[in-house]
């Protein structure tokens, strides 16, 4: 093999750490690109290069079609059977092309293809381990910020895109400051990756809540269900499989340190731990604690709960907007009315 290519390929192969295999196969492709080009014509080139001396061979080859179209492509199947009886359509002829040299400035485009090839190998890789962490939470650097977007450097020369609207109500949004989220999608368009991210999803808090209770993420207690407002409140409905471990003290943690290193993390979010109970009357009781209810009347057919407090309770249990008790509905997965009694 020519001893500049050689070269190009050794220098590539040192700066970028790719196996053999690999650059063996950029080399074959660059190489026959590059012969394209110097034809200055659209033909079809294949080059085979000997992985064990480093011999390379050059074939230009036709495709054997029932009716030619493309004559610098394309060969009739009658003519093709005059070379190869054996041949069929869809299959390739093949002439050797001997002595071909490669100058200067075929040997510059050699390396320009496999620099660029290279390139996006790289990025295929790093996206194929990002793709791995779909739904898990990374930590990331705000690098720009947009009126509906931010970008935030993720690492390994990689960025991800926070929109506004995934954000989380109360976020402090500075460049340079660290933030965590969770990747929920990558798309590619025209060619290039776009990575996106959330703050403001069930799964995001659900991480976070694995990250801060080992009991959770261990699975001793099982969060039954979730509902949340983001940035302003949750609730989490939560059992222990284990009869010794308290599923609420031990999600609150120790002066509630675990659940209110999740709620800075979410820009001061409320967090409700709440007791599941298979029982209805009893798991609706757990919801509205400590406010006690004088009535409750389930029909069960519709999924509907009504229930019955003192008058002086009845804001608390609505709260603002009605947020309380729309995400008490939304966590027993039923609808529940509250009517306030003197």
């Amino acid at each position: 093999m020519n001893k500049k290519i050689l070269a190009v390929a050794e220098a590539v192969s040192n700066e970028k750490s790719l196996p053999k295999e690999i650059l063996f196969k950029l080399l074959e492709n660059s190489l026959a690109k590059a012969i394209k080009k110097k034809y200055k014509q659209k033909i079809n080139i294949q080059i085979n290069i000997n992985r064990n001396n480093g011999k390379f061979y050059i074939y230009r080859k036709w495709l054997v079609v029932n009716k030619v179209i493309f004559s610098k492509k394309e060969i009739n199947i009658n003519e093709a059977i005059k070379k190869n009886k054996d041949i069929k359509i869809g299959e390739y002829i093949k002439k050797k092309i001997k002595n071909f040299f490669f100058d200067r400035v075929t040997t510059q485009n050699v390396k320009k293809i496999i620099t660029q090839k290279i390139r996006e190998i790289k990025k295929k890789i790093k996206i194929k381990k990002i793709k791995k962490k779909r739904g898990q939470i990374i930590i990331g650097i705000i690098k720009k910020i947009y009126k509906e977007h931010i970008i935030i450097d993720i690492g390994n020369n990689l960025e991800a895109k926070l929109l506004k609207r995934d954000m989380i109500k109360n976020d402090i949004i500075k460049i340079g400051k660290k933030i965590k989220t969770i990747i929920y999608c990558i798309n590619k368009i025209n060619n290039k990756y776009q990575i996106l991210v959330k703050r403001s999803e069930i799964k995001f808090l659900i991480e976070l809540l694995k990250i801060e209770i080992p009991e959770i993420k261990n699975n001793i207690i099982k969060i039954k269900s979730i509902s949340r407002k983001p940035g302003l409140r949750s609730k989490i409905a939560v059992i222990s499989k284990d009869k010794k471990i308290d599923p609420i003290g031990a999600c609150v943690g120790i002066k509630g340190s675990r659940i209110q290193a999740i709620s800075n993390e979410l820009s001061g979010e409320k967090i409700d731990i709440i007791l599941w109970n298979s029982n209805i009357k009893k798991f609706i009781s757990n919801i509205i604690h400590p406010i006690k209810i004088l009535k409750l009347k389930i029909n069960y057919k519709k999924k509907n709960i009504n229930i019955k407090v003192k008058l002086k309770n009845l804001a608390q249990t609505i709260g603002k907007k009605g947020q309380n008790i729309k995400l008490s509905s939304k966590l027993i997965g039923w609808e529940i009315n509250v009517i306030g009694k003197k």
